[in-house]
């Protein structure tokens, strides 16, 4: 689709929009929209007013636990603003019930029957909180790794349990950035990296909630083990700081620190105590997966930035 430039006064130049995608957003004369100019791309968005509302139905009938949790989820995270749910029974309305108060930020039962649910979106959510929910869930894994560290240095279990929680609330921060990422609210130029971070975010947290599950009865493991998880729970401290206050000389420290753990973590699997190899492999998994920040990471900084050692 092509459109001319028409000049409207001296300097003044003027293309005219679709009538399709007008329509389509609901604009009418005198509303605004955000534009933002990426290399020689002018990049228009509607005001969230007039964003489409997306509803879409879901029959769940043969659909077991795990598989309805990633489904309602899936459909959340793409930016449905209405889920009918038909086909349901008791113990699914329960995970749905969960969903709604454990994930998604603004979302309700809207109406119930024996026949469906409505799950709708009924607040207007605030794509401006991209970034400090992105840095808040990024701290709250710095907080998750110091206390786990903690829980075994005192052996404590309830301290080893909120992790559990902690997994939770990340999982709810992480999703509403992917959310306001998919309905293109936020990050328009960069998007698909910061799906990374998020993405890559809550993997990272599952680990230790694996490592709590895992240990909620006997939280003994060995010196050596506690050391690296204190190096580790370094590293994730690191890495924060460096997604924050980037430079490359701190991706290249961070690089050969992560060979370093690595090494020792794949050695420890090898020939350590056997009680410790279920804590070590997902700690192997935490610096593997805090690495995988690293391509995203530089394609964010300056268009005129200098290749880095691969991490």
């Amino acid at each position: 689709m092509k459109r001319k430039i028409i000049k409207v006064a001296e300097k003044t130049l003027v293309v005219s929009l679709p009538t399709a995608w007008v329509n389509s957003q609901g604009l009418n004369k005198g509303d605004e929209l955000d534009v933002d100019i990426k290399d020689y791309k002018l990049i228009l968005t509607p005001p969230l007013k007039t964003m489409p509302h997306l509803r879409t139905t879901i029959n769940v009938e043969h659909l077991d636990e795990r598989v309805l949790r990633w489904e309602i989820s899936s459909l959340h995270k793409q930016g449905y603003d209405e889920i009918t749910v038909t086909h349901y029974n008791d113990k699914q309305f329960v995970i749905i019930e969960e969903l709604i108060e454990k994930l998604f930020v603004g979302f309700i039962i809207k109406d119930q029957s024996q026949l469906r649910i409505v799950i709708g979106q009924v607040a207007l959510i605030d794509a401006k909180e991209f970034d400090a929910t992105l840095r808040r869930a990024f701290r709250l894994l710095n907080t998750t790794m110091d206390d786990l560290f903690l829980a075994f240095e005192k052996q404590d279990k309830e301290l080893l349990a909120k992790q559990l929680s902690y997994e939770q609330t990340n999982n709810k921060l992480t999703n509403f950035c992917e959310r306001l990422l998919n309905k293109a609210l936020t990050q328009k130029t960069h998007g698909h990296f910061w799906y990374v971070f998020a993405w890559n975010l809550e993997k990272v947290a599952d680990n230790c909630k694996y490592i709590a599950q895992e240990y909620s009865e006997d939280l003994r493991i060995s010196p050596s083990a506690l050391h690296l998880l204190k190096e580790i729970s370094v590293f994730v401290e690191q890495f924060y700081e460096c997604i924050y206050s980037f430079s490359f000389e701190k991706l290249v420290t961070l690089s050969k620190r992560k060979r370093e753990l690595a090494k020792e973590l794949l050695e420890g699997l090898k020939t350590g105590d056997e009680k410790d190899r279920i804590l070590l492999h997902y700690l192997h998994m935490v610096v593997l997966q805090m690495a995988d920040f690293s391509a995203s990471l530089i394609a964010l900084q300056n268009d005129s930035m200098q290749v880095c050692e691969d991490i």
